[in-house]
């Protein structure tokens, strides 16, 4: 009795728990709209792998500019094309509209002409207001061709998404922040794990300007003096880029004709430190590109891995058989390592093209815009305006990364617009000074499944946040693994429930998914096992187990998280077994089925 009420224990402490959502950047507005190309819709991440959602009912294009808010269950708020917002229900907000009033008229593809140069954040303190900080373009004062455009008004634009009975309006618009010669503005966490820092850099100057969002409102801007970048006037200038990485150590100053800086970043005061400057060079491209006659121009997009240990940059050389005369163009991303003093020195050329002679006849036109790291652990870069590219890997160096060309591809001209994504999962930095609201990064469980390997195998890509430190799988099959993104092998066909517990000095947290390896849902392998059944779960003095539709016995066996196998017992269909767990240790467990015929089924159990 005292082993089976161990066994229930066990089985309780395995149950299946659903990790906290924290989803606001799960849905990318994308699409040019009527008199362009009739298809509006959501790159939704709420679902692996991430799919098209046609919830959209408006006519909106993001054609060059985009931006959305979810809230945490990653259902949309509210959504711009840089001209106006829209709300959860597809309809304009009132008083939001008329957005960057400076070149407001005639439009590219009916949406702002500020490239990746918006984003939202939330009011510290109050779910119901956002604030969309977006980039007023306009002539840049020198007037020298072609650097003409560049921002010049930082500004915001403030939401009551509770105002008329939840449809939302403006109750600021259009609020100057910031005058200048400005690149487009970034967003991090503040050390205390609640408000925010925006920085927004001069686009001809090395001077950089900050602001803190907190419940009492922005206060600055406040300036720093830093960096060695070229003054850029006489040159085009993206004015585009900018980006902080996913836990806020590093701020990249993209000043992209000329190349990029990364700073230090401390989110504590919201100051930069050391520079290391990578120049593009004057005389020839990077090593691995041979043209004859080329032309750099930027692509604007810098993204880093989700370990920080890697940056991916986007490039475009102009090709032309005559030095001034641009014939075709050929896109680059390249791959910098993060842990080098000379991030140049470790420049590498991650599309498949290592090296190109130029051919005067037959070359397509290819350009890479924007880049973003996607909330399932991938980047994105628009590709000519018609497809992302994707790094399936972006935490592996090299090719191994996984780069892919029109992947996924919308079938349908979308533009170029991409995303601006604070990471709104950023904690606080845990017993530094700035911890000071008493909160804690206690871990969030998450993963996403990639199916691209040999028949039965998987990868699990892991995408939790928080600061784990400690990672515990179960792949549904009695195997365990400690790795933080596994990669396991099943023996036969069937549907798995995988589970992973993530943990630090703060708590724990675990996250379940059903897997299904070489069949679909709704083509499940084992119909005679409907249910394994475990009451209450979690479970502190007794539980009850019972199998529900299946006519044979099987045999019901508990494994600790190290795989270690501490009872077994058979067991009939509609004939339920109850245990005494109380002198039983607390803990999680695995319980698993195996039928007379070879199927499996299997339950987490929570002792608490």
């Amino acid at each position: 009795m005292h082993r089976f009420a161990f066994l229930v224990s066990l089985i309780v402490l395995t149950l299946p728990v659903l990790a906290p959502a924290q989803k606001n950047d799960c849905l990318w507005p994308l699409g040019l709209g009527p008199g362009w190309s009739d298809f509006n819709f959501f790159f939704d991440f709420n679902t692996d792998p991430p799919s098209i959602s046609k919830t959209r009912k408006d006519s909106m294009s993001t054609g060059v500019f985009a931006a959305s808010y979810c809230n945490d269950a990653g259902e949309i708020l509210a959504y711009s094309n840089g001209l106006w917002v829209l709300n959860k229900h597809g309809q304009l907000i009132e008083n939001a509209f008329g957005l960057n009033p400076t070149l407001a008229q005639g439009q590219t593809q009916g949406s702002y002409l500020g490239n990746d140069s918006g984003f939202f954040v939330a009011q510290p303190g109050d779910s119901n207001i956002i604030h969309l900080i977006h980039l007023d373009y306009g002539y840049h004062p020198a007037g020298i061709s072609p650097y003409r455009y560049v921002g010049r008004h930082l500004l915001r634009t403030t939401i009551d998404l509770a105002a008329n009975n939840g449809m939302g309006k403006a109750i600021v618009k259009n609020q100057l922040l910031l005058d200048g010669v400005l690149m487009t503005a970034a967003a991090v966490r503040h050390a205390n794990g609640r408000d925010w820092w925006i920085m927004c850099s001069d686009a001809d100057e090395n001077r950089h300007y900050r602001f803190l969002l907190s419940p009492t409102g922005f206060e600055g801007p406040y300036a720093q003096e830093i960096g060695s970048k070229p003054n850029p006037v006489g040159r085009n200038n993206s004015g585009f880029g900018n980006t902080f990485s996913p836990n806020g150590r590093y701020y990249v100053d993209n000043n992209s004709y000329f190349g990029f800086s990364v700073f230090e970043f401390d989110r504590c005061v919201g100051l930069l430190g050391s520079e290391r400057r990578v120049n593009w060079p004057d005389e020839v491209p990077p090593a691995q590109v041979e043209l004859d006659n080329w032309q750099y121009r930027p692509g604007g997009g810098i993204a880093f891995s989700p370990d920080e240990r890697l940056l991916y940059v986007t490039a475009t050389y102009d090709l032309s058989p005559w030095k001034g005369v641009p014939f075709g163009q050929m896109p680059f991303l390249f791959q910098f390592e993060m842990a080098a003093s000379d991030l140049y020195a470790t420049i590498d050329t991650i599309n498949p093209i290592d090296t190109l002679k130029f051919y005067p006849y037959g070359l397509e036109t290819e350009v890479m815009y924007g880049a973003e790291a996607g909330p399932d652990g991938r980047i994105y870069i628009v590709h000519s305006g018609n497809a992302f590219c994707t790094v399936q890997y972006p935490n592996v160096r090299g090719k191994g990364c996984g780069f892919r060309y029109y992947d996924p591809n919308f079938q349908n001209v979308i533009g170029q617009a991409m995303m601006v994504l604070p990471n709104y999962r950023l904690g606080p930095l845990d017993d530094g000074p700035c911890d000071t609201l008493g909160l804690n990064n206690v871990p969030v469980a998450n993963f996403r499944v990639d199916d691209t390997l040999p028949a039965l195998a998987r990868y699990f890509f892991d995408l939790s946040y928080k600061e784990p430190i400690k990672w515990s799988w179960t792949f549904g099959d009695g195997d365990f693994s400690q790795e933080t993104s596994p990669v396991h092998k099943y023996a036969e066909p069937g549907k798995y429930q995988v589970c992973l517990s993530v943990s630090n000095a703060n708590g724990s947290n675990t996250y379940c998914r059903s897997v299904f390896v070489g069949i679909t849902a709704t083509n499940e392998s084992w119909p005679e096992v409907q249910a394994l059944e475990i009451y209450p779960n979690p479970a502190s003095h007794s539980l009850q187990v019972l199998v529900q539709g299946s006519s044979d016995k099987g045999l019901l066996s508990v494994t600790d998280l190290l795989g270690r196998r501490l009872l077994s017992q058979t067991i009939s269909p509609g004939s339920p077994i109850t245990f005494d767990v109380r002198n039983y240790p607390r803990g999680v467990y695995l319980v698993l089925l195996e039928t007379s015929t070879g199927k499996r089924c299997t339950q987490k159990l929570i002792l608490h």
